[in-house]
């Protein structure tokens, strides 16, 4: 069972108080009310300062809790390294407040780390961010539970949640299965391993493989609703809650679905991105594309050296598309719209 303490400026000298005394808040304390509740919360990727604007109006609007993630591996395509996510979280935070005179509830996540792993925890504390995943799921069970029990010992008395994972998500073995969709099924994490790795570790959020992958789906995902169930009810009474990374692509019907058997916290990024991207102008898209193909790697990838660019355009009917479409999301895929109030 977590021992995490609460995230308060006792606890933690990096936490950062805007008006009100109001503070950002950890997985722990988003999800139990959450999974208490019934619904779910969506975690998008601050992959630029617009897009943060849109989530938090967004989250604003709707009256929903909120996650706002970056993973170590977009930290530098996106020039997005975490103290500078947090100012733009914090800065932006503080004017929703001053705008419409009221709080939800934030969660600021550094997601997926996985090679620099000391280094991104320490630059997340002292960052002021409220919650982290450790994302060891290419190593055996026993060398990931060892390493995230570490980093949980090491961040909890500060209030700072942990995610940890099981099962590589958009698992590689599954994708190279010429029978993928009849054997999917032996690809899902198990349920005891799940139920071990939250034992061993007592994080406050696990995410596991059940058919979901990262980015645009290439084709229909077979997802595997009753293993979520089954994972969930398993680690449910040890306050882990269970979290579905690869949203974009699926139908709110699907994550309506994902919500029903148990799952919590829903990464959802490349369709915002996407969004965002319909706003740029065609002529910097194209030189974009032309210098993502010639370094083999997909557009996002090239964020960073073409920032001086985009950092200068008006976004703002994107911001309100960006924003528009997770609203929507909020009230008929997650769920979590209005229930700002609970908290």
């Amino acid at each position: 069972m977590s021992n995490i303490a609460d995230f308060s400026k006792e606890n933690n000298p990096n936490v950062r108080v805007l008006t009100g005394g109001y503070t950002l808040s950890n997985l722990q304390t988003l999800l139990k009310v959450a999974d208490d509740n019934g619904f779910g919360i969506p975690a998008c990727n601050g992959r630029s300062r617009f897009i943060i604007n849109a989530i938090l109006e967004a989250a604003w609007q709707e009256k929903s809790p909120v996650i706002i993630e970056i993973a170590e591996s977009e930290a530098k395509y996106c020039n997005m390294a975490p103290d500078r996510l947090s100012d733009f979280t914090h800065d932006t935070c503080e004017r929703m407040i001053a705008k419409y005179g009221y709080t939800v509830p934030v969660c600021l996540h550094h997601d997926h780390i996985q090679k620099d792993v000391d280094g991104c925890i320490d630059r997340a504390i002292e960052s002021g961010f409220s919650s982290v995943e450790v994302d060891l799921s290419k190593m055996p069970l026993e060398e990931n539970a060892a390493k995230c029990k570490e980093v949980c010992d090491k961040i909890h008395p500060f209030g700072i949640s942990l995610e940890v994972e099981d099962g590589e998500i958009g698992n590689a073995d599954a994708l190279a299965d010429p029978n993928v969709e009849e054997n999917i099924g032996n690809y899902y994490s198990k349920v005891e391993d799940c139920q071990k790795l939250s034992e061993i570790v007592a994080p406050d959020a696990l995410a596991f493989f059940v058919g979901n992958g990262h980015g645009n789906y290439l084709k229909a995902p077979i997802i595997g609703y009753d293993r979520i169930k089954g994972i969930c009810d398993a680690t449910r009474p040890l306050g882990v809650y269970g979290v579905m990374h690869g949203g974009s692509g699926l139908l709110p019907e699907d994550f309506r679905r994902c919500v029903e058997s148990g799952a919590r916290k829903f990464n959802y990024a490349t369709a915002l991105s996407d969004i965002w991207f319909k706003y740029f102008p065609e002529e910097l898209l194209e030189r974009m594309d032309a210098r993502a193909e010639e370094e083999g790697k997909p557009r996002r990838k090239v964020l960073d050296q073409f920032e001086e660019e985009w950092d200068k355009i008006d976004f703002t009917e994107a911001e309100v598309a960006v924003a528009d479409h997770l609203k929507m999301m909020m009230r008929d895929a997650f769920g979590c719209a209005g229930k700002s109030e609970l908290y």
